[in-house]
């Protein structure tokens, strides 16, 4: 579905993606992780066309992507959950929904979509009326991620999910992202929590300092030494 080609990304002089490689497979869940700062939510806005690459080729369903405006990725079905939420947070819960169905015509696929939203993340059918921005941040994320769907998307493209959240609500939010694959929403998840994104994640792409520096199952990667001490604690 979803094909990067030598891609490259610079800030200023700064080499922020260097000679990318990866390919995501339809209906599959595939996880980028790494340290802070290693250019994995550049990534994702770069395929998203929030960032412009200097080198390179983005493809989805064979077609080419780079050279299209973000809100042209968007209508191809490519939604993007950013880091930090990014809500309309003065706007209910019910509008930022709508929102993120803004594109969409099928108003039967809508009631479908929200229904699916409301019982993945049931407390967001319980605070419809509430404004964003007095949800708790695990509530947020369950927002951002429903806003998200509501584009009924071909790719989903989800950023630190679990960023800034006690254990407990990391949990219910990957439980959730769970459900998403069994849906057939086909995903990339960027996380820095190692251990969860792996857990629910088809293929691993562990992203260095700009470079991926391996991929491979889950069982495979588990077997590496450094992956284990580094990412696992193990």
């Amino acid at each position: 579905m979803l094909e990067i080609k030598k891609v490259y990304h610079y800030y200023g002089k700064a080499k922020a993606l260097e000679e990318i490689n990866l390919s995501v497979e339809t209906n599959s869940l595939d996880a980028v992780i790494g340290p802070n700062g290693a250019g994995k939510s550049t990534l994702l806005r770069a395929i998203s066309a929030l960032e412009e690459i200097d080198r390179g080729k983005i493809l989805f369903m064979g077609e080419r992507i780079d050279e299209l405006e973000a809100h042209e990725v968007a209508q191809r079905g490519i939604a993007h959950c950013p880091e930090r939420r990014r809500l309309f947070y003065d706007m209910t819960v019910m509008e930022n929904l709508e929102l993120g169905a803004y594109a969409l015509k099928d108003r039967n696929k809508y009631s479908k979509i929200l229904d699916f939203v409301f019982d993945i993340f049931p407390l967001l059918e319980e605070r419809t009326k509430q404004r964003a921005g007095t949800l708790s941040g695990g509530e947020q994320q369950m927002l951002a991620i429903g806003r998200a769907l509501m584009s009924n998307p071909t790719l989903l493209l989800l950023d630190e999910p679990s960023l800034g959240l006690a254990p407990r609500v990391k949990t219910k939010i990957f439980e959730a992202i769970n459900l998403i694959r069994e849906e057939g929403t086909t995903t990339l998840l960027v996380e820095q929590d190692a251990v969860l994104a792996m857990q629910v994640a088809d293929n691993i792409h562990v992203l260095e300092e700009g470079k991926i520096e391996m991929s491979g199952t889950r069982e495979e990667l588990e077997r590496e030494p450094r992956i284990k001490k580094v990412y696992l604690g193990i």
